[in-house]
């Protein structure tokens, strides 16, 4: 599981400087006139401005009960707010929930389906020492773990209308090394 997950994020990072090549940093956002003619452009944006924490996500494992479903993700990307890549992070949602009595229902991921998180920092919680309920993920030493309460928005990048929304508000840029050492700066053999 750990290893996919790492997959993932080098994919998705690759994938986008391939798809987008190199960012072009006057790409077009969505202007007040377009935000105001499209409910999703609207919509999105007024969540956007509610939310201080925003994050892209591989969500990983769901788990439904008779109180509710909690989602557990890596973050891929930190695009608001001091929650650090790699960390995991879970949220709790009251839809989707299971009859009353109903054993818990857990389903685990392992596709890269990225997702946006949006949350309020007044509700994330840093939890001390990753809880068991993290795992398979909790298996990799050293990562920081966080609650982000439940009143959280998420959605699929690419294939719902929010995250297409989200294309047109904002320019993210993958990661990339910005600045290298002369030391660690990628030297080709010669001759090959």
């Amino acid at each position: 599981m750990k290893y996919v997950s790492f997959l993932c994020v080098l994919f998705s990072g690759l994938l986008s400087t391939v798809a987008l090549g190199k960012p072009d940093r006057s790409s077009h956002v969505a202007t007040q006139a377009e935000v105001e003619q499209d409910s999703f452009l609207r919509g999105t944006a007024r969540n956007l401005e509610k939310s201080d924490v925003v994050l892209s996500v591989i969500i990983y494992k769901i788990v439904s009960t008779d109180q509710g479903t909690t989602h557990y993700a890596r973050v891929v990307q930190s695009l608001r707010g001091d929650i650090p890549v790699e960390a995991l992070v879970k949220w709790n949602g009251h839809a989707n929930k299971l009859p009353k009595g109903s054993f818990p229902k857990t389903e685990l991921y392992s596709s890269c389906n990225l997702s946006y998180v949006l949350a309020s920092s007044k509700e994330v919680k840093k939890l001390l020492n990753t809880p068991e309920d993290f795992t398979p993920a909790d298996s990799i030493y050293g990562l920081d773990s966080y609650s982000l309460g439940d009143h959280v928005r998420y959605f699929p990048m690419t294939e719902s209308d929010p995250g297409r929304a989200m294309k047109k508000l904002l320019h993210i840029e993958p990661a990339k090394i910005t600045v290298e050492s002369e030391a660690a700066r990628f030297k080709p053999e010669s001759g090959k």
